[in-house]
Protein backbone atom coordinates (compact mmCIF):
# COMPACT_ATOMS: atom_id res chain seq x y z
CA UNK A 1 0.00 0.00 0.00
CA UNK A 2 1.26 3.29 -0.94
CA UNK A 3 2.21 6.20 2.07
CA UNK A 4 0.93 9.74 1.85
CA UNK A 5 4.26 10.72 0.68
CA UNK A 6 4.25 8.30 -2.25
CA UNK A 7 1.08 9.30 -3.37
CA UNK A 8 2.17 13.15 -2.98
CA UNK A 9 5.36 12.53 -4.93
CA UNK A 10 3.02 10.69 -7.40
CA UNK A 11 0.75 13.65 -8.02
CA UNK A 12 3.43 16.72 -7.90
CA UNK A 13 5.11 14.28 -10.84
CA UNK A 14 1.61 14.20 -12.77
CA UNK A 15 1.11 18.02 -11.88
CA UNK A 16 4.62 18.81 -12.88
CA UNK A 17 4.02 16.74 -16.55
CA UNK A 18 0.91 18.24 -17.11
CA UNK A 19 2.23 21.97 -16.80
CA UNK A 20 4.87 21.18 -18.78
CA UNK A 21 3.08 19.38 -21.59
CA UNK A 22 0.51 22.44 -21.42
CA UNK A 23 3.48 24.68 -21.62
CA UNK A 24 4.87 22.91 -25.14
CA UNK A 25 1.43 22.53 -26.43
CA UNK A 26 1.02 26.63 -25.82
CA UNK A 27 4.10 27.78 -26.92
CA UNK A 28 4.31 31.97 -25.89
CA UNK A 29 7.08 31.65 -28.96
CA UNK A 30 4.12 31.07 -31.18
CA UNK A 31 1.91 34.43 -30.35
CA UNK A 32 2.85 38.00 -31.62
CA UNK A 33 5.17 40.34 -29.43
CA UNK A 34 2.59 43.13 -28.73
CA UNK A 35 4.58 44.59 -25.94
CA UNK A 36 4.90 47.99 -25.59
CA UNK A 37 2.43 51.16 -25.28
CA UNK A 38 -0.12 51.80 -28.32
CA UNK A 39 -1.19 55.18 -29.79
CA UNK A 40 -3.61 56.17 -32.31
CA UNK A 41 -2.09 56.78 -35.65
CA UNK A 42 -3.03 60.39 -36.78
CA UNK A 43 -3.06 63.85 -34.65
CA UNK A 44 -4.66 64.26 -31.73
CA UNK A 45 -7.30 65.57 -33.50
CA UNK A 46 -8.38 61.97 -35.27
CA UNK A 47 -10.57 61.04 -32.75
CA UNK A 48 -13.86 60.31 -35.70
CA UNK A 49 -14.62 57.10 -35.87
CA UNK A 50 -13.99 56.27 -39.49
CA UNK A 51 -9.49 57.47 -39.40
CA UNK A 52 -10.00 57.40 -43.40
CA UNK A 53 -12.52 60.28 -43.43
CA UNK A 54 -13.03 63.80 -41.93
CA UNK A 55 -14.84 64.12 -39.01
CA UNK A 56 -18.88 65.29 -38.92
CA UNK A 57 -20.86 64.45 -41.52
CA UNK A 58 -18.28 63.85 -43.75
CA UNK A 59 -18.20 60.32 -41.60
CA UNK A 60 -21.15 59.40 -43.83
CA UNK A 61 -22.61 56.54 -41.13
CA UNK A 62 -24.92 54.07 -42.33
CA UNK A 63 -27.40 55.18 -40.27
CA UNK A 64 -31.29 54.22 -40.70
CA UNK A 65 -33.57 57.12 -41.33
CA UNK A 66 -34.78 57.28 -37.16
CA UNK A 67 -30.63 57.09 -36.45
CA UNK A 68 -30.21 59.96 -38.62
CA UNK A 69 -32.31 61.78 -37.48
CA UNK A 70 -31.00 61.79 -34.05
CA UNK A 71 -27.34 62.64 -35.21
CA UNK A 72 -28.73 65.36 -37.00
CA UNK A 73 -29.95 67.16 -33.68
CA UNK A 74 -26.96 66.01 -32.02
CA UNK A 75 -25.24 67.74 -34.31
CA UNK A 76 -27.07 71.02 -34.37
CA UNK A 77 -26.88 71.34 -30.69
CA UNK A 78 -22.94 71.46 -31.18
CA UNK A 79 -23.28 73.85 -34.03
CA UNK A 80 -24.91 75.85 -32.05
CA UNK A 81 -22.47 76.49 -29.57
CA UNK A 82 -23.74 73.59 -26.77
CA UNK A 83 -21.07 72.03 -25.30
CA UNK A 84 -21.08 68.52 -25.50
CA UNK A 85 -21.62 66.93 -21.52
CA UNK A 86 -19.30 65.63 -20.32
CA UNK A 87 -20.51 62.41 -17.92
CA UNK A 88 -17.66 60.52 -17.10
CA UNK A 89 -19.06 57.03 -18.18
CA UNK A 90 -16.43 54.80 -20.16
CA UNK A 91 -17.14 55.08 -23.94
CA UNK A 92 -17.65 51.08 -24.21
CA UNK A 93 -16.47 49.41 -27.08
CA UNK A 94 -16.28 49.82 -30.00
CA UNK A 95 -15.30 53.30 -29.23
CA UNK A 96 -12.85 52.22 -26.78
CA UNK A 97 -11.00 51.60 -29.51
CA UNK A 98 -10.59 55.35 -30.86
CA UNK A 99 -7.88 55.14 -27.83
CA UNK A 100 -8.46 58.93 -26.56
CA UNK A 101 -4.91 57.54 -24.60
CA UNK A 102 -2.28 54.91 -25.00
CA UNK A 103 -3.04 51.00 -23.94
CA UNK A 104 -1.55 48.03 -23.49
CA UNK A 105 -1.84 44.68 -25.07
CA UNK A 106 -0.68 41.63 -22.84
CA UNK A 107 -1.10 38.23 -24.15
CA UNK A 108 -1.34 35.16 -22.65
CA UNK A 109 -2.72 31.91 -23.61
CA UNK A 110 -6.39 31.36 -22.58
CA UNK A 111 -6.47 35.25 -22.59
CA UNK A 112 -5.57 38.49 -24.02
CA UNK A 113 -6.15 41.70 -21.81
CA UNK A 114 -6.47 44.99 -23.82
CA UNK A 115 -5.74 47.68 -21.05
CA UNK A 116 -6.52 51.05 -22.09
CA UNK A 117 -5.48 54.60 -20.16
CA UNK A 118 -8.76 56.37 -20.88
CA UNK A 119 -11.68 55.84 -18.26
CA UNK A 120 -9.00 53.10 -17.00
CA UNK A 121 -11.21 50.76 -19.73
CA UNK A 122 -10.04 46.86 -19.17
CA UNK A 123 -10.84 44.38 -22.10
CA UNK A 124 -10.49 40.56 -21.74
CA UNK A 125 -10.46 38.69 -24.94
CA UNK A 126 -10.95 34.48 -24.18
CA UNK A 127 -8.49 32.59 -26.81
CA UNK A 128 -9.48 29.35 -24.62
CA UNK A 129 -11.81 27.74 -27.13
CA UNK A 130 -15.41 28.62 -24.57
CA UNK A 131 -18.51 28.99 -26.04
CA UNK A 132 -20.75 31.92 -25.86
CA UNK A 133 -22.85 31.95 -22.05
CA UNK A 134 -26.10 31.66 -22.25
CA UNK A 135 -26.61 34.71 -20.33
CA UNK A 136 -24.31 37.72 -20.54
CA UNK A 137 -24.66 40.65 -18.15
CA UNK A 138 -24.52 43.94 -20.08
CA UNK A 139 -21.46 46.10 -19.67
CA UNK A 140 -19.32 49.07 -21.72
CA UNK A 141 -16.75 47.07 -22.63
CA UNK A 142 -18.90 43.60 -23.58
CA UNK A 143 -17.71 40.14 -23.37
CA UNK A 144 -15.14 39.15 -26.46
CA UNK A 145 -14.15 35.53 -27.62
CA UNK A 146 -11.10 35.12 -29.72
CA UNK A 147 -8.89 32.95 -31.62
CA UNK A 148 -5.51 33.13 -33.14
CA UNK A 149 -5.23 32.40 -36.52
CA UNK A 150 -1.89 31.20 -38.38
CA UNK A 151 -2.46 33.17 -41.55
CA UNK A 152 1.02 32.44 -43.41
CA UNK A 153 1.45 28.88 -42.64
CA UNK A 154 4.89 29.19 -40.56
CA UNK A 155 3.50 27.70 -37.26
CA UNK A 156 3.21 31.13 -35.58
CA UNK A 157 0.41 32.96 -34.92
CA UNK A 158 -0.23 36.14 -37.32
CA UNK A 159 -3.74 37.71 -36.20
CA UNK A 160 -6.47 37.44 -33.55
CA UNK A 161 -9.91 37.12 -34.65
CA UNK A 162 -12.59 39.11 -32.06
CA UNK A 163 -16.00 39.07 -31.36
CA UNK A 164 -17.77 41.45 -28.77
CA UNK A 165 -21.44 40.93 -27.69
CA UNK A 166 -23.14 41.99 -24.60
CA UNK A 167 -22.88 46.03 -24.86
CA UNK A 168 -24.83 48.27 -23.12
CA UNK A 169 -27.04 49.85 -24.99
CA UNK A 170 -27.19 53.70 -26.23
CA UNK A 171 -23.61 54.35 -27.26
CA UNK A 172 -22.13 56.74 -29.48
CA UNK A 173 -19.10 55.75 -32.07
CA UNK A 174 -17.44 59.06 -31.98
CA UNK A 175 -17.67 62.77 -29.87
CA UNK A 176 -19.60 63.78 -32.24
CA UNK A 177 -22.56 61.34 -30.89
CA UNK A 178 -23.13 58.95 -34.20
CA UNK A 179 -25.61 57.20 -32.24
CA UNK A 180 -25.36 52.93 -31.45
CA UNK A 181 -29.42 51.42 -30.83
CA UNK A 182 -30.83 51.17 -27.52
CA UNK A 183 -31.18 47.64 -28.09
CA UNK A 184 -27.78 46.41 -26.72
CA UNK A 185 -27.67 43.58 -29.52
CA UNK A 186 -24.07 45.37 -30.88
CA UNK A 187 -22.04 42.94 -32.43
CA UNK A 188 -18.31 43.85 -32.81
CA UNK A 189 -15.64 42.04 -35.23
CA UNK A 190 -12.10 42.67 -35.42
CA UNK A 191 -9.07 41.48 -36.61
CA UNK A 192 -6.06 42.79 -34.87
CA UNK A 193 -2.53 42.29 -36.39
CA UNK A 194 1.03 43.93 -36.67
CA UNK A 195 1.63 45.74 -39.72
CA UNK A 196 3.43 43.14 -42.46
CA UNK A 197 6.22 45.86 -42.89
CA UNK A 198 6.74 47.86 -39.75
CA UNK A 199 6.19 45.72 -36.43
CA UNK A 200 5.74 49.15 -34.67
CA UNK A 201 2.75 49.78 -35.85
CA UNK A 202 -0.29 47.92 -34.96
CA UNK A 203 -4.20 47.48 -37.01
CA UNK A 204 -7.57 46.81 -36.02
CA UNK A 205 -10.15 46.05 -38.64
CA UNK A 206 -13.25 46.66 -36.69
CA UNK A 207 -17.08 45.51 -37.86
CA UNK A 208 -20.01 47.08 -36.52
CA UNK A 209 -23.23 45.22 -37.07
CA UNK A 210 -25.94 47.06 -35.12
CA UNK A 211 -29.59 48.13 -35.53
CA UNK A 212 -28.68 51.39 -35.76
CA UNK A 213 -27.34 51.04 -38.95
CA UNK A 214 -28.26 49.70 -42.60
CA UNK A 215 -25.44 47.70 -43.40
CA UNK A 216 -22.22 46.81 -41.26
CA UNK A 217 -19.94 49.55 -40.91
CA UNK A 218 -16.09 48.52 -41.40
CA UNK A 219 -13.45 50.37 -40.23
CA UNK A 220 -9.48 50.23 -40.19
CA UNK A 221 -7.77 51.77 -37.01
CA UNK A 222 -4.22 51.88 -36.66
CA UNK A 223 -1.59 52.33 -33.66
CA UNK A 224 1.96 53.36 -33.32
CA UNK A 225 4.08 51.37 -30.67
CA UNK A 226 6.69 53.15 -27.79
CA UNK A 227 8.36 50.56 -26.08
CA UNK A 228 9.35 52.73 -23.32
CA UNK A 229 6.42 55.31 -23.26
CA UNK A 230 5.59 56.04 -19.99
CA UNK A 231 2.06 55.77 -18.18
CA UNK A 232 0.14 58.56 -16.41
CA UNK A 233 -3.16 58.35 -15.00
CA UNK A 234 -6.52 59.72 -16.21
CA UNK A 235 -9.10 60.24 -14.07
CA UNK A 236 -12.14 61.16 -15.71
CA UNK A 237 -14.48 63.05 -12.94
CA UNK A 238 -11.28 64.66 -10.59
CA UNK A 239 -11.54 67.94 -12.88
CA UNK A 240 -14.98 67.22 -14.50
CA UNK A 241 -16.72 70.63 -14.08
CA UNK A 242 -19.87 69.43 -15.51
CA UNK A 243 -23.44 68.61 -13.18
CA UNK A 244 -25.83 66.47 -14.68
CA UNK A 245 -29.51 67.84 -13.47
CA UNK A 246 -32.70 65.86 -14.66
CA UNK A 247 -31.69 65.89 -18.61
CA UNK A 248 -30.12 68.80 -18.49
CA UNK A 249 -26.39 69.45 -17.96
CA UNK A 250 -25.03 72.56 -16.15
CA UNK A 251 -21.60 74.17 -15.43
CA UNK A 252 -19.85 74.54 -12.18
CA UNK A 253 -17.98 78.12 -12.17
CA UNK A 254 -14.76 79.26 -10.22
CA UNK A 255 -16.78 80.78 -7.55
CA UNK A 256 -18.66 77.21 -6.90
CA UNK A 257 -21.66 78.36 -8.44
CA UNK A 258 -24.10 76.39 -10.95
CA UNK A 259 -24.00 78.46 -14.37
CA UNK A 260 -25.93 77.44 -18.03
CA UNK A 261 -23.78 75.71 -20.79
CA UNK A 262 -26.13 77.24 -23.49
CA UNK A 263 -28.42 80.28 -24.31
CA UNK A 264 -31.61 80.36 -23.05
CA UNK A 265 -31.42 77.06 -20.44
CA UNK A 266 -33.56 76.63 -17.67
CA UNK A 267 -32.49 76.81 -14.26
CA UNK A 268 -32.60 73.65 -12.75
CA UNK A 269 -35.83 72.44 -10.01
CA UNK A 270 -34.87 73.35 -6.85
CA UNK A 271 -38.86 71.50 -5.55
CA UNK A 272 -36.57 70.11 -2.63
CA UNK A 273 -35.36 73.33 -1.50
CA UNK A 274 -38.36 75.25 -1.37
CA UNK A 275 -40.07 76.23 2.17
CA UNK A 276 -42.64 73.69 3.32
Amino acid sequence: MLDRNSIAAIALTAALSFAIGGAAAQDPSKYPDLKGQWSRAGSDQDVQWDPSKPAGRAQQPPLTPEYKTIWDATLARQASGQPQPVTCIPPGMPRSMVAYEPFEVIVLPDTTYVMLSYMSEFRRIFTDGRKWPDDIEPSYAGYSIGKWVDENGDGKFDVLEVETRGLKGGRTFDTSGIPMHEDAETVVKERIYLDKADARVLHDEVMVTDHALTRPWMVMRSYNRDRKGEWTEIVCSEDNRQVAIGKEYYAVGDDGYLKPTRKDQPAPDLKYFKPR
